[in-house]
């Protein structure tokens, strides 16, 4: 079936293969290039998207996701080059730092992309969610079972 589709385009499957296998894994390899033919653009438009939206990690798939869905198809090859780094880093890093639970690295902050997906995420935050309700800038949301605030039960055979 793919043979026939190679024939059908006028180039033969060793070509079609060569092709493949001689681009770069790299989504940010591949978008530094300023010489991108439509076609490979989109190639890389598409695999941004399924990177943005496939993290793993929910609230990502969701933060990053949707704003993806509706910038990156207008982007520039510098921009799908910054946001290709964005995507290489690891997932729990890069949600503090998109929440403002820790500070970016300068890496990140003179990323252009981070720069725009995190003003969205605060700006998101402060339509949804009252300040009462969040933690401070720069502290975890999250605390675990033992968090330092709760004040120790008594137990019943302890005297007063």
């Amino acid at each position: 079936m793919l043979a026939r589709a190679g024939a059908s385009l006028g180039i033969s499957w060793a070509q079609r293969t060569a092709a493949l296998c001689s681009t770069s894994y790299s989504t940010a390899a591949n978008a530094a290039s300023a010489t991108l033919s439509e076609e490979q653009r989109q190639g890389i438009v598409k695999k941004l998207l399924y990177r943005s939206k496939q993290r793993g990690f929910l609230e990502l798939d969701l933060i990053v996701g949707l704003w993806a869905e509706s910038n990156i198809p207008k982007m520039q090859p510098e921009e799908l080059r910054h946001m290709a780094s964005l995507l290489d880093e690891e997932n729990p890093d890069l949600f503090k730092w998109l929440t403002g639970q820790l500070e970016a690295p300068e890496h990140m902050t003179g990323n252009p992309v981070f720069k725009a997906i995190q003003g969205h995420v605060a700006q998101q935050l402060n339509d949804v969610a009252p300040d009462a309700t969040r933690a401070a800038l720069g502290r975890t949301w999250v605390r675990g079972w033992e968090d330092g605030w709760k004040k120790p039960e008594a137990k019943s055979g302890d005297a007063k």
